[in-house]
């Protein structure tokens, strides 16, 4: 199923609930899709000249992320991989990755996160989208479905009559 607002298109399985947090504009939201199941794909925009004040690429954003997860004293190990998004041009720089990290602080067991992200600037619309999907112990049987939706993330700004 094909989900279009404020100029975003995703495909999501129609058996799918999505949620558009009050008060999301055209210029600034959010929105979450998830299964049955509660896994999550959440999706922000927002004014682009404004996160340009702090990140000045995608890259910037992911280089960030992931020095403060290597600067948690607590860090086992990390991974990360960098994925293939296909709407990546000269109007949308994008940065679509992958981060999986290991902490444990004294006396617990070992916790394992991963989190899937894309991030992407809309230079024609001046509009940043930060999509992304959190999880846990290594247990996810939503990534694929995940990573297929984070995906087919599409900026609609060459579209016409929008």
């Amino acid at each position: 199923m094909l989900l279009s607002i404020y100029g975003i298109e995703l495909d999501v399985p129609k058996e799918y609930f999505v949620s558009i947090t009050k008060g999301s504009l055209y210029f600034k939201g959010d929105l979450e899709i998830s299964d049955h199941f509660k896994h999550t794909v959440t999706v922000f925009w927002d004014d682009l000249d404004e996160f340009k004040k702090v990140y000045s690429s995608p890259e910037d954003f992911f280089k960030e992320k992931v020095e403060a997860i290597e600067n948690d004293r607590d860090l086992v190990g990390i991974k990360t991989e960098i994925l293939n998004w296909p709407g990546t041009d000269s109007n949308h720089p994008a940065h679509f990755h992958k981060i999986a990290y290991s902490t444990k602080k004294r006396f617990t067991k070992e916790l394992h996160h991963c989190i899937i992200g894309l991030i992407a600037f809309c230079e024609t619309w001046n509009r940043r989208y930060l999509l992304f999907n959190e999880y846990y112990n290594n247990e996810n049987s939503f990534e694929d479905n995940a990573l297929k939706i984070l995906g087919s993330f599409r900026c609609r700004c060459n579209k016409e009559g929008d």
